[in-house]
C-alpha cells in the first residue's frame, strides 16, 4: 500500500518464451499470467505445488499473417559491368521506415508494455528528483533548528512541525525510490540451452567483427553513368563510419549483453536472443521477430580512395578515369591509380520496412558473423 502515491501500480514481470510456433509474451505475477503468442491471447492460472493449472483462450479467432514479399536487393558496385545505366540516375536512400510501423505483430503486446514502463518510469524519476530536492531543504531546516539552542525552545510547536516535515519528506523519497525500481519492466527471456550456446557464439563473432578497422553504414546509393564519368564502377554510394559493440538497449531491462549496431541515419539495431530492437529513442523504437527479418552477407568490391584499411584485401587496380578496357584514359593529366578492395556487406531487411546496409573492412569477420546469425535464425525457426 503506497502512502504518498496511491495510484501507482507496479509493473509485472514479462517473460518471452520460444516455441516451435513462435515467440510468446507472458505477463503476470505468481500463479496468474496472460500470454500473447502466435495462437492468440490466453489466461493461465496454476496452483503452486499441485501441478494443477487452468488455461482459457481470450480470443475467438486464430491469428494469421499475410504473405511476405521479399525485398529487392541492390547490385554490387562491381556487378553489371557493360550494362547501360538508367537514363535518369537518382540517389536512393538506404534507410528504414519509421519505428511506428516496424514492429512485427508477434511482439506488439511486448512493445506496448515497454512503452508503458518507459512513461511510468519517466514520471517516477521526475517526481523522485523533486522529492530529493524537497527532502534536502526540509532536512536542512530541521537540522539547523535541532543544532541550535534558542529557536527549538522558544517555538516548540514549529520545531515539531519541522521534524515531522523532514521525516515525511524522507519517507516520500524512499517510497519513490522503491517505485522507481518497480517501474522498470524486467524482461525474462526463456530459450533452450542449445540456443543459448548459439547466441553466445554469435556474441563472440560480433565482438570479433567490432574490431574491424572500418565499419560503414551505407546511407544512399545511385547508378553511375559509366561513359560520362569514365569509370568501370556501376554504383556510387554515400557511407558513414559507425561503431559496433556489445551493450544493453535502454528500453530493455535484461541481463543480456547483446550486439549493438550503430546506425548513421536512423535507429540503432540491437540483436537479442529472440528478437531485434530498432532503437531511435526511448519513445521511438520497434521490435521485430527474426522470422520477419532477412539477413544477407555478401562480398563487394569497392574503388577505395580514402585509404585501404589494414585488415582489407586489395583485389585489383583501376584508374580515376578509365577506358572501357580498363586502361587509363590518357586525356586526363591528373589521372591516378585507385586500389579495388574487397569488403564484407551485411544487409538487414523486413517486410515491415527495416532496410539497413553495412560495409565491413574485414571480410572474414563479417562472414563469420553472418554464419552465426543465420545459425541463430534457423535455431529460432526450429524452436530449439
Amino acid at each position: 500500500m503506497w502512502r504518498f502515491r496511491k495510484s501507482f501500480s507496479p509493473l509485472p514481470g514479462v517473460r518471452l518464451t520460444l516455441s516451435p510456433s513462435g515467440v510468446s509474451t507472458s505477463v503476470g505475477t505468481g500463479p496468474f499470467r496472460v500470454t500473447v503468442g502466435p495462437r492468440g491471447p490466453h489466461f493461465t492460472a496454476s496452483i503452486p505445488g499441485t501441478g494443477l493449472s487452468f488455461r482459457q483462450s481470450l480470443s475467438g479467432g486464430s491469428p494469421h499473417g499475410g504473405a511476405v514479399n521479399p525485398e529487392p536487393t541492390f547490385a554490387r558496385p562491381d556487378s553489371g559491368a557493360g550494362q547501360p545505366p538508367p537514363a535518369d540516375p537518382k540517389v536512393e536512400q538506404i534507410e528504414s521506415a519509421g519505428s511506428a510501423v516496424l514492429t512485427t505483430p508477434g511482439l506488439a503486446e511486448f512493445r506496448k508494455l515497454l512503452d508503458r514502463a518507459r512513461m511510468e518510469h519517466a514520471q517516477t524519476v521526475a517526481q523522485l528528483s523533486a522529492a530529493k530536492t524537497a527532502e534536502a531543504a526540509a532536512t536542512s531546516k530541521y537540522i539547523s533548528w535541532r543544532n541550535g539552542w534558542l529557536m527549538r525552545r522558544l517555538m516548540k510547536t514549529r520545531y515539531a512541525e519541522l521534524h515531522a516535515s523532514a521525516d515525511e519528506s524522507t519517507a516520500r523519497r524512499a517510497e519513490l525510490e522503491e517505485q522507481e525500481e518497480l517501474a522498470r519492466l524486467t524482461t525474462q527471456i526463456d530459450i533452450p540451452a542449445s540456443l543459448k550456446v548459439t547466441f553466445s557464439r554469435l556474441a563472440d563473432a560480433f565482438a570479433q567483427l567490432s574490431r574491424s578497422n572500418k565499419i560503414w553504414d551505407t546511407v544512399s546509393h545511385s547508378a553511375i553513368d559509366q561513359f560520362a564519368e569514365r569509370t568501370l564502377a556501376t554504383r556510387a554510394v554515400e557511407r558513414r563510419q559507425v561503431k559496433f559493440q556489445l551493450g544493453r538497449c535502454p528500453v530493455i531491462q535484461s541481463e543480456w549483453l547483446v550486439p549493438h549496431l550503430e546506425n548513421a541515419n536512423g535507429g540503432d539495431i540491437y540483436l537479442f536472443p529472440l528478437f531485434v530492437v530498432y532503437f531511435a529513442g526511448v519513445s521511438s523504437f520497434a521490435l521485430l521477430e527474426y522470422k520477419e527479418v532477412e539477413f544477407t552477407f555478401r562480398t563487394t568490391r569497392f574503388h577505395e580512395e580514402d585509404g585501404v584499411p589494414a585488415d582489407s584485401k586489395i583485389v585489383g587496380k583501376t584508374w580515376a578515369k578509365t577506358n572501357k578496357n580498363g586502361s587509363p584514359d590518357l586525356r586526363f593529366k591528373e589521372n591516378h591509380e585507385i586500389p579495388i578492395t574487397e569488403y564484407g556487406k551485411l544487409l538487414l531487411k523486413s517486410s515491415t520496412g527495416l532496410n539497413e546496409e553495412y560495409m565491413v573492412s574485414c571480410v572474414a569477420s563479417a562472414e563469420a558473423f553472418g554464419k552465426e546469425l543465420n545459425a541463430l535464425v534457423q535455431g529460432i525457426a526450429r524452436g530449439a
